[in-house]
């Protein structure tokens, strides 16, 4: 009886000793699974390696602070080997910048024509036997007086432009016989469709009033100068200078630039100048 009782007794033990050490397999241990899976560390996630343009243009940067021939090298094979660089809109300022230096300076364009004044001599005399703009000569030259004297050398340039606006990006780019010459960034770019547009300056116009003021008169001044294109009488103009009560002027339609863009730009197209708007 007694070794009945004992069997029984080690059977039932057996059972429940094995039931707990199931539980503690399937319970405990899958719990503590879980404590460890939830404080366990995040893998960080990795920094973006950085586009190694930009260290590029940055180690550039002291060599670019004068307008040279150099510099304008260094800039024009940075933009040709990163062409989509996060730097490119800087580079092409930079370039801009040097180039309207550099057109400037006999030795760095030689197609630029040194003339000496003769009697008889004029701005507009010049510019036309040399098939270029009175007012390019007097901006390139930078005069003060449109009187000159005889044997003065002039800076008579040549120059071939084409402007390429940019809806998009909200950019005027004038290029020189087909070569970048510099971008402007526009104040203001209002032209009806979206579709692109090939059209040409028809004019630039300079008015006081209602009358036409040419180039060398008392009142070129202070006239209100425009280009005018061929697209639906298209402009582009300068900004608009701010009203007596502080308020911010009112855009006109077409292409508005800052002053000083403009003024750049006004000398260096001419009437059939070629025109895209993209």
């Amino acid at each position: 009886m007694f070794l009945k009782s004992l069997t029984i007794l080690l059977l039932v033990g057996g059972i429940l000793g094995g039931s707990a050490y199931f539980l503690h397999e399937l319970y405990y241990k899958d719990k503590k699974l879980d404590v460890i899976e939830e404080t366990a560390t995040p893998t960080p996630t990795p920094e973006p390696t950085p586009d190694p343009s930009i260290a590029a243009f940055e180690a550039m940067k002291p060599a670019l602070a004068q307008n040279t021939i150099q510099a304008r090298d260094a800039v024009l094979q940075f933009l040709a080997a990163h062409p989509d660089s996060p730097k490119s809109a800087e580079a092409r300022a930079v370039l801009g910048r040097i180039n309207l230096a550099l057109y400037r300076d006999p030795a760095a364009t030689p197609t630029n024509i040194v003339y000496t004044v003769k009697k008889g001599d004029s701005l507009v005399r010049i510019a036309s036997q040399n098939k270029s703009n009175a007012e390019l000569i007097y901006w390139a030259n930078g005069l003060s007086s449109i009187n000159l004297q005889i044997g003065q050398q002039l800076l008579v340039p040549q120059f071939e432009a084409a402007l390429v606006v940019d809806r998009a990006n909200s950019t005027v780019t004038i290029f020189n016989n087909g070569e970048f010459f510099k971008e402007y960034p526009a104040v203001s770019l209002q032209i009806a469709g979206t579709s692109a547009i090939e059209t040409k300056v028809v004019d630039r116009m300079a008015r006081k009033g209602e009358a036409r003021v040419p180039f060398g008169h008392k009142d070129y001044g202070d006239s209100e100068r425009f280009v005018l294109l061929g697209a639906g009488g298209a402009t582009i103009k300068p900004t608009p200078a701010a009203p007596a009560d502080g308020s911010a002027p009112v855009m006109p339609a077409g292409i508005v630039l800052k002053p000083e863009d403009f003024s750049e730009i006004y000398v260096l197209v001419k009437t059939g100048t070629p025109v895209t708007i993209n």
